[in-house]
């Protein structure tokens, strides 16, 4: 992942979070995509605009030019489209991201949903090219699915190894305990030293009144 990567796909994710590694789909889906959209509607079309008498006088240039704008939008947007459909792994959850010219859709699991992550064969090839496709399988049968991942076993590697980055030592685990019992002691002892406090100051204070009271003229001590 390169810090470009890291930079896009930041303001998909929390503030607070950082991207960690990002799976996208293998490059010969977005491939295959193009070569159709250009063999059909670029190729062919313009080979029978400059053959065809028929079909040249049938549709004006400047219409024609605009027919091949579209499509260079379309690829555009498809490229794009094919780039943002991804998933941002972060330090607490995997984030299942799917881009739209109009919407944006983001699902997340964490870490500690997932039950197990498995890596599917959709044909014969995918093993030559490195593209299967992943599943996150979670609690209660759900799953996210990320079909003809790039790379999916260095992805699966990347995830599992945040994941145990997650993992609590005991020791560690058992010293945190510690000082949550601590500091709760504390703030006990230093409640009850305050209230110990105000109230010896109260009949510091009272007893002051007394003694002032009892100093005046004309006032007689039956103590």
């Amino acid at each position: 992942m390169n810090r470009y990567e890291k930079l896009f796909f930041k303001k998909y994710i929390p503030e607070w979070s950082d991207v960690k590694y990002i799976v996208h789909e293998h490059f010969v889906v977005i491939m295959n995509r193009l070569l159709v959209m250009l063999i059909w509607f670029v190729f062919f079309p313009c080979f029978f605009y400059v053959e065809s008498w028929t079909f040249n006088d049938l549709i004006n240039f400047n219409i024609f030019e605009i027919y091949l704008i579209v499509i260079y939008i379309k690829i555009i947007y498809d490229v794009f489209d094919w780039y943002n459909d991804a998933w941002i792994v972060t330090e607490n959850n995997v984030i299942d991201l799917k881009w739209a010219l109009l919407y944006i859709k983001v699902n997340s699991v964490n870490f500690d949903s997932i039950e197990w992550i498995e890596v599917e064969q959709n044909w014969f090839f995918d093993k030559m090219l490195w593209k299967w496709t992943l599943i996150i399988h979670k609690i209660w049968d759900e799953i996210f699915r990320l079909k003809e991942a790039k790379i999916p076993f260095t992805a699966l590697e990347e995830i599992e190894k945040i994941k145990d980055k997650q993992k609590v030592d005991p020791e560690k685990e058992e010293k945190e305990k510690f000082e949550v019992i601590l500091e709760a002691l504390t703030w006990v002892v230093n409640q009850y030293l305050e209230s110990t406090w105000h109230k010896k100051k109260k009949e510091k204070i009272i007893e002051d009144d007394i003694e002032e009271f009892i100093n005046k003229e004309w006032t007689l001590d039956l103590r």
